[in-house]
Protein backbone atom coordinates (compact mmCIF):
# COMPACT_ATOMS: atom_id res chain seq x y z
CA UNK A 1 0.00 0.00 0.00
CA UNK A 2 1.32 3.46 -0.81
CA UNK A 3 1.41 6.14 1.86
CA UNK A 4 -1.78 7.94 0.81
CA UNK A 5 -3.76 4.73 0.57
CA UNK A 6 -2.45 3.61 3.93
CA UNK A 7 -3.32 6.94 5.56
CA UNK A 8 -6.90 6.70 4.26
CA UNK A 9 -7.13 3.08 5.37
CA UNK A 10 -5.91 4.06 8.85
CA UNK A 11 -8.63 6.70 9.14
CA UNK A 12 -11.24 4.15 8.12
CA UNK A 13 -9.80 1.58 10.51
CA UNK A 14 -10.06 4.03 13.39
CA UNK A 15 -13.74 4.66 12.68
CA UNK A 16 -14.45 0.97 12.06
CA UNK A 17 -12.80 -0.19 15.28
CA UNK A 18 -10.24 -2.41 13.56
CA UNK A 19 -7.42 -1.73 16.05
CA UNK A 20 -7.09 -4.26 18.85
CA UNK A 21 -4.90 -4.48 21.97
CA UNK A 22 -2.53 -7.40 22.47
CA UNK A 23 -0.67 -8.00 25.72
CA UNK A 24 2.81 -9.40 26.33
CA UNK A 25 3.72 -10.55 29.85
CA UNK A 26 6.54 -9.10 31.91
CA UNK A 27 7.79 -11.76 34.30
CA UNK A 28 10.03 -12.56 37.23
CA UNK A 29 12.66 -14.74 35.67
CA UNK A 30 13.32 -17.01 38.64
CA UNK A 31 9.81 -18.49 38.78
CA UNK A 32 8.38 -17.04 35.51
CA UNK A 33 5.46 -15.47 37.39
CA UNK A 34 3.78 -12.56 35.62
CA UNK A 35 4.13 -9.11 37.20
CA UNK A 36 2.52 -7.06 34.43
CA UNK A 37 1.75 -6.75 30.74
CA UNK A 38 2.78 -4.40 27.97
CA UNK A 39 -0.14 -3.39 25.76
CA UNK A 40 0.74 -3.50 22.06
CA UNK A 41 -1.42 -2.37 19.17
CA UNK A 42 -2.47 -4.61 16.29
CA UNK A 43 -4.54 -3.83 13.22
CA UNK A 44 -7.14 -6.44 12.29
CA UNK A 45 -7.17 -5.55 8.62
CA UNK A 46 -10.26 -6.84 6.77
CA UNK A 47 -8.15 -8.06 3.82
CA UNK A 48 -4.54 -8.44 4.95
CA UNK A 49 -5.29 -9.96 8.34
CA UNK A 50 -3.52 -9.09 11.59
CA UNK A 51 -0.83 -6.43 11.11
CA UNK A 52 1.93 -5.52 13.53
CA UNK A 53 2.72 -1.90 14.44
CA UNK A 54 5.78 -1.71 12.19
CA UNK A 55 3.52 -2.01 9.16
CA UNK A 56 1.43 1.07 9.87
CA UNK A 57 2.61 3.18 12.82
CA UNK A 58 5.36 5.03 10.88
CA UNK A 59 2.73 6.39 8.49
CA UNK A 60 0.41 7.15 11.40
CA UNK A 61 3.24 9.12 13.00
CA UNK A 62 4.02 11.09 9.84
CA UNK A 63 0.38 11.89 9.09
CA UNK A 64 -0.48 12.95 12.63
CA UNK A 65 -3.02 10.14 13.03
CA UNK A 66 -0.88 8.63 15.77
CA UNK A 67 -2.49 10.81 18.43
CA UNK A 68 -6.04 9.68 17.69
CA UNK A 69 -4.93 6.05 17.31
CA UNK A 70 -2.99 6.21 20.58
CA UNK A 71 -5.90 7.58 22.60
CA UNK A 72 -8.14 4.91 21.11
CA UNK A 73 -5.54 2.31 22.03
CA UNK A 74 -5.17 3.59 25.61
CA UNK A 75 -8.92 3.22 26.12
CA UNK A 76 -8.90 -0.30 24.65
CA UNK A 77 -5.91 -1.29 26.78
CA UNK A 78 -7.58 -0.11 29.97
CA UNK A 79 -10.88 -1.79 29.14
CA UNK A 80 -9.50 -5.11 27.90
CA UNK A 81 -6.59 -5.15 30.34
CA UNK A 82 -8.53 -4.48 33.54
CA UNK A 83 -9.25 -8.18 34.23
CA UNK A 84 -5.55 -8.99 33.79
CA UNK A 85 -4.61 -6.79 36.77
CA UNK A 86 -7.69 -7.34 38.93
CA UNK A 87 -5.54 -9.17 41.48
CA UNK A 88 -2.37 -7.11 41.08
CA UNK A 89 0.23 -6.20 38.52
CA UNK A 90 0.17 -3.45 35.90
CA UNK A 91 -0.52 -2.62 32.28
CA UNK A 92 2.06 -0.50 30.46
CA UNK A 93 1.31 1.58 27.38
CA UNK A 94 3.73 3.21 24.94
CA UNK A 95 3.54 6.98 24.68
CA UNK A 96 4.39 8.72 21.41
CA UNK A 97 6.65 11.79 21.71
CA UNK A 98 3.85 13.86 20.19
CA UNK A 99 1.79 13.63 23.38
CA UNK A 100 4.44 15.38 25.44
CA UNK A 101 3.98 18.47 23.29
CA UNK A 102 0.84 19.11 25.32
CA UNK A 103 1.21 20.26 28.91
CA UNK A 104 -2.19 18.75 29.78
CA UNK A 105 -1.33 15.23 28.60
CA UNK A 106 -1.36 13.92 32.17
CA UNK A 107 -4.79 15.45 32.82
CA UNK A 108 -6.24 13.83 29.70
CA UNK A 109 -4.77 10.46 30.64
CA UNK A 110 -6.16 10.65 34.18
CA UNK A 111 -9.55 11.64 32.80
CA UNK A 112 -9.51 8.59 30.55
CA UNK A 113 -8.76 6.41 33.57
CA UNK A 114 -11.69 7.92 35.45
CA UNK A 115 -13.98 7.25 32.49
CA UNK A 116 -12.89 3.63 32.17
CA UNK A 117 -12.58 2.99 35.92
CA UNK A 118 -8.99 1.81 35.52
CA UNK A 119 -6.88 2.36 38.68
CA UNK A 120 -3.94 4.74 38.08
CA UNK A 121 -1.73 2.55 40.28
CA UNK A 122 -2.20 -0.27 37.77
CA UNK A 123 -1.00 1.79 34.80
CA UNK A 124 2.56 2.47 33.71
CA UNK A 125 3.74 4.43 30.70
CA UNK A 126 6.77 3.73 28.52
CA UNK A 127 8.66 6.63 26.96
CA UNK A 128 11.73 6.75 24.74
CA UNK A 129 14.67 9.09 24.94
CA UNK A 130 13.24 10.99 21.97
CA UNK A 131 10.21 11.86 24.11
CA UNK A 132 12.37 13.33 26.85
CA UNK A 133 14.59 15.29 24.47
CA UNK A 134 11.76 17.33 22.94
CA UNK A 135 11.21 19.60 25.94
CA UNK A 136 13.02 18.13 28.95
CA UNK A 137 11.56 20.54 31.50
CA UNK A 138 7.98 19.99 30.34
CA UNK A 139 8.52 16.23 30.19
CA UNK A 140 9.84 16.23 33.76
CA UNK A 141 6.80 18.17 34.97
CA UNK A 142 4.36 15.83 33.24
CA UNK A 143 6.12 12.70 34.51
CA UNK A 144 6.17 14.07 38.05
CA UNK A 145 2.46 14.85 38.01
CA UNK A 146 1.73 11.36 36.69
CA UNK A 147 3.94 9.87 39.38
CA UNK A 148 2.09 11.87 42.05
CA UNK A 149 -1.15 10.39 40.69
CA UNK A 150 0.24 6.85 40.97
CA UNK A 151 1.33 6.26 37.35
CA UNK A 152 4.94 5.14 36.99
CA UNK A 153 7.13 5.72 33.93
CA UNK A 154 9.67 3.45 32.26
CA UNK A 155 12.48 4.54 29.94
CA UNK A 156 12.23 2.17 26.99
CA UNK A 157 15.16 0.95 24.85
CA UNK A 158 17.61 1.98 27.55
CA UNK A 159 21.23 2.10 26.41
CA UNK A 160 20.62 3.07 22.79
CA UNK A 161 20.63 6.86 23.26
CA UNK A 162 23.44 9.30 23.86
CA UNK A 163 22.18 10.57 27.22
CA UNK A 164 20.43 7.58 28.75
CA UNK A 165 22.48 7.74 31.95
CA UNK A 166 21.67 11.39 32.58
CA UNK A 167 18.01 10.77 31.82
CA UNK A 168 17.82 8.00 34.39
CA UNK A 169 19.00 10.51 36.95
CA UNK A 170 17.13 13.63 35.85
CA UNK A 171 13.60 12.38 35.22
CA UNK A 172 11.16 10.84 37.73
CA UNK A 173 11.27 7.31 36.36
CA UNK A 174 10.24 4.06 37.98
CA UNK A 175 11.82 1.59 35.60
CA UNK A 176 14.35 1.20 32.81
CA UNK A 177 14.04 -1.40 30.07
CA UNK A 178 17.35 -2.67 28.73
CA UNK A 179 17.28 -2.69 24.95
CA UNK A 180 17.19 -6.07 23.25
CA UNK A 181 20.43 -5.30 21.41
CA UNK A 182 22.30 -6.03 24.66
CA UNK A 183 20.35 -9.25 25.26
CA UNK A 184 20.54 -10.97 21.88
CA UNK A 185 24.17 -12.11 22.18
CA UNK A 186 24.05 -13.34 25.78
CA UNK A 187 23.85 -16.92 24.53
CA UNK A 188 26.86 -16.38 22.25
CA UNK A 189 30.53 -16.84 23.03
CA UNK A 190 31.42 -13.12 22.76
CA UNK A 191 28.92 -11.76 25.29
CA UNK A 192 31.36 -10.13 27.71
CA UNK A 193 30.77 -6.57 26.52
CA UNK A 194 26.99 -6.92 26.82
CA UNK A 195 27.35 -8.54 30.23
CA UNK A 196 29.52 -5.66 31.43
CA UNK A 197 26.98 -3.10 30.20
CA UNK A 198 24.07 -4.92 31.82
CA UNK A 199 25.97 -5.14 35.11
CA UNK A 200 26.57 -1.39 34.96
CA UNK A 201 22.88 -0.71 34.26
CA UNK A 202 21.83 -2.90 37.19
CA UNK A 203 24.25 -1.09 39.47
CA UNK A 204 22.93 2.29 38.30
CA UNK A 205 19.33 1.18 38.77
CA UNK A 206 20.03 -0.03 42.30
CA UNK A 207 21.62 3.30 43.20
CA UNK A 208 18.62 5.23 41.81
CA UNK A 209 16.01 2.79 43.19
CA UNK A 210 14.78 1.82 39.73
CA UNK A 211 13.36 -1.48 38.52
CA UNK A 212 15.00 -3.12 35.51
CA UNK A 213 13.38 -5.19 32.76
CA UNK A 214 15.42 -6.98 30.10
CA UNK A 215 13.70 -6.84 26.71
CA UNK A 216 13.77 -9.43 23.96
CA UNK A 217 14.65 -12.56 25.96
CA UNK A 218 14.15 -15.46 23.57
CA UNK A 219 16.29 -18.36 24.80
CA UNK A 220 16.81 -20.22 28.05
CA UNK A 221 20.55 -19.46 27.82
CA UNK A 222 19.80 -15.72 27.79
CA UNK A 223 17.53 -16.14 30.81
CA UNK A 224 20.22 -18.01 32.74
CA UNK A 225 22.85 -15.42 31.86
CA UNK A 226 20.61 -12.60 33.09
CA UNK A 227 19.83 -14.43 36.33
CA UNK A 228 23.53 -14.93 36.97
CA UNK A 229 24.14 -11.21 36.42
CA UNK A 230 21.34 -10.37 38.85
CA UNK A 231 18.58 -9.19 36.51
CA UNK A 232 15.24 -10.25 37.93
CA UNK A 233 12.59 -9.19 35.41
CA UNK A 234 12.27 -9.73 31.69
CA UNK A 235 10.02 -9.70 28.67
CA UNK A 236 10.30 -11.69 25.46
CA UNK A 237 9.16 -14.60 23.35
CA UNK A 238 10.64 -17.09 25.83
CA UNK A 239 7.90 -16.13 28.30
CA UNK A 240 5.11 -15.37 25.88
CA UNK A 241 4.29 -13.69 22.61
CA UNK A 242 1.75 -10.85 22.49
CA UNK A 243 -1.78 -12.23 22.70
CA UNK A 244 -5.31 -10.89 23.28
CA UNK A 245 -6.31 -10.49 26.92
CA UNK A 246 -8.65 -13.48 26.64
CA UNK A 247 -5.67 -15.74 25.94
CA UNK A 248 -4.01 -14.86 29.26
CA UNK A 249 -7.31 -15.13 31.12
CA UNK A 250 -8.00 -18.64 29.84
CA UNK A 251 -7.53 -21.58 32.27
CA UNK A 252 -4.27 -22.56 30.56
CA UNK A 253 -3.02 -18.97 30.44
CA UNK A 254 -0.73 -17.42 33.01
CA UNK A 255 -2.80 -14.49 34.27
Amino acid sequence: MNVLELELALRNALHAGEFVPYFQPIVRMDDRSTVGYEALIRWQHPVRGLLGPGEFLPVAEESGLIEAIDWHMYRLACTAGAPLVANGGFISVNISPRHFQYEDFDQRLLELLRETGFPPQRLQIEVTERTLLGDPDAAARILQRLRDAGIGAALDDFGTGYSSLSHAHRFPLKKIKIDRSFICDLDQGDAQRSIAIIRAVLSLAQALDLNVVAEGVETEAQRQALLEIGCQRAQGFLFGRPQPAAYWLAPDGKA
